[in-house]
């Protein structure tokens, strides 16, 4: 494994483990060696491109989309993460067969043909399954950064790979599409707050990019999303605040105002609002 890869392990179980990547690239690094053979790897790739490679796999990564592959027990592959824009954060989650027949059971035959029973030729199975909706990428950004304190996140990791599988690694349904224009609208306001929360909310801006009038907007977002506008503004902040605080990047203040709040008091009443304790104690957590 290349020293520049960084690999995080993130949670390692019986059967099942799950990978963190959060890297500045300069150059191509092999990361072959988080896809063990004859396991099942679901790769939630959240920035940066990459390629798999073998005898039978020809896999492309890019970003904002779940890659699904079982290589072969004996196949010899190769991955490769690429440059491109420098950064790369994606997961890997991996689960043995015997690790999916005992969590699925009799409902295995609804996962997706790759991570069903071994093939008993032995040759790999592979697919580009689709491309992340914002709900998806927020769960991977919070395997990325566990929500949780350091004393239960073993715990929290083993239901997060039962959600994970059961989420990505389900089979497709027949004739199903994610081409759902209101669902389309609401991730579109939602990835406007994302590139903007250190700004003030614009309800017109953001409706004009959306491409729809303000106060349908407003409505739509609260109905969809159980959330307004602003509350998914105060979430995104804090979460961001949430991680600067607890890997040690900023001290309270700082924090603060790298996410956009301008009085220190405001800040600590919307963290308590999101956290449920202050950002002093969450830092100190």
């Amino acid at each position: 494994m290349s020293a520049f890869l960084h690999p995080t392990i993130l949670h390692q179980g019986e059967g099942v483990a799950v990978t963190g990547i959060d890297v500045e690239l300069t150059h191509a690094v092999d990361w072959s060696a988080l896809l063990r053979p004859a396991t099942g790897h679901l790769v939630l790739n959240l920035d940066g491109h990459a390629v798999i490679l073998g005898h039978r796999i020809r896999l492309g990564i890019v970003p904002g989309t779940v890659s699904l592959l079982r290589p072969g027990e004996r196949e010899s592959i190769h991955a490769s993460r690429l440059p491109g824009g420098g950064r790369h954060r994606f997961v890997v989650l991996s689960a043995t067969p015997a690790w999916l027949e005992t969590n699925f059971g009799d409902s295995a035959s609804a996962l997706h043909p790759v991570l069903q029973s071994a093939d008993p030729s032995g040759l790999p199975q592979f697919g580009q399954l689709r491309s992340m909706n914002l709900a998806e990428r927020d769960l991977c950004e919070s395997l990325l950064q566990p929500p949780v304190p350091r004393s239960l996140r073993a715990a929290w990791f083993r239901g997060k790979g039962l959600e994970c599988f059961s989420l990505f690694g389900a089979a497709p349904k027949p004739g199903s599409t994610s081409n759902d224009p209101l669902r389309q609208r609401i991730d579109t306001a939602t990835l406007w707050l994302r590139e903007h929360f250190r700004e003030d909310l614009d309800l017109h801006a953001v409706a004009r990019h959306v491409g729809c009038a303000p106060h349908y907007l407003s409505r739509l977002f609260r109905q969809h999303s159980g959330k307004t506008l602003s509350q998914k503004l105060r979430e995104i902040r804090i979460d961001r605040a949430a991680v600067l605080l607890r890997d040690g990047s900023c001290n309270v203040t700082e924090a603060a105002f790298e996410v956009g709040y301008n009085s220190l008091s405001h800040f600590t009443k919307a963290f308590v609002t999101e956290k449920g304790q202050r950002p002093s104690d969450w830092r100190a957590g």
